[in-house]
């Protein structure tokens, strides 16, 4: 009888493949129910920096649903496909400017007492350097885990690693009351946030031979594609 052929830490068949592709796909598109999520969630986390309350920001990160179309990204940049990196990266955009728009919002309209301690950057290379470890460390957990089915219950505790949205909502409140050290500050903790979930996550679609399924990710974009055009007739 021969030997069943084990998976290695840097291999996933093709069935897994086209399943990571297809799940990332369905949860990137734009549809009411991502956006519902997406503003609840900003709502969550702003007002609990605004009290002041960790554990109320975890909750509203654990709701985000931000982090699947940043992997779409890193699986575009990875097989080449740039037509899903500008789809993905519009869409992104809008989530994002979505998020500092309603943490503004909240800002004006409940006032600030200060920048909650626990989200103050430590504006220095070596804070720079380990919130890009932390993000780069999560993108690639996060990755794998959408690739590998039976690990998929690590996926909250990857949302609550990757710190985009707190940030983000911190700089809107920047801009609710005209602090430009708070913005800059929240800004580099964001950007080094994204540079490293990007690079973690095509790490691993590289590792794991997405290039293989480019076909797939091709019939996927040209199929949403199609679906939108109809949508608008």
């Amino acid at each position: 009888m021969a030997e069943q052929k084990k998976e290695t830490f840097s291999e996933v068949n093709k069935i897994d493949q086209y399943r990571t592709v297809d799940e990332l796909m369905e949860r990137s598109k734009p549809s009411t129910a991502y956006y519902t999520l997406l503003v609840l969630s900003s709502f969550i986390v702003a007002a609990g920096l605004l009290v002041g309350n960790a554990a109320i920001v975890i909750g509203g990160m654990l709701v985000t649903p931000v982090l699947t179309p940043l992997l779409l990204i890193s699986l575009g940049v990875s097989i080449g496909d740039l037509n899903l990196v500008r789809r993905t990266g519009r869409f992104v955009g809008k989530s994002l400017l979505i998020v500092a728009a309603s943490s503004f919002f909240l800002g004006l309209v409940f006032g600030v007492n200060g920048a909650p301690d626990f989200f103050v950057l430590e504006d220095t290379l070596r804070g720079a350097v380990l919130y890009f470890i932390v993000a780069a460390a999560a993108g690639f957990a996060a990755t794998f885990a959408w690739a590998h089915k039976d690990m998929s219950e690590i996926l909250p505790g990857v949302a609550i690693a990757v710190s985009l949205v707190p940030p983000l909502a911190l700089i809107g409140i920047g801009f609710s009351i005209f602090s430009f050290e708070m913005i800059r500050y929240n800004f580099f903790i964001f950007f080094f946030n994204l540079l490293g979930v990007l690079i973690g996550s095509m790490l691993v679609f590289s590792m794991l031979k997405f290039y293989k399924v480019e076909k797939k990710v091709e019939q996927e974009v040209e199929k949403q594609e199609q679906e939108e055009r109809d949508g608008k007739k």
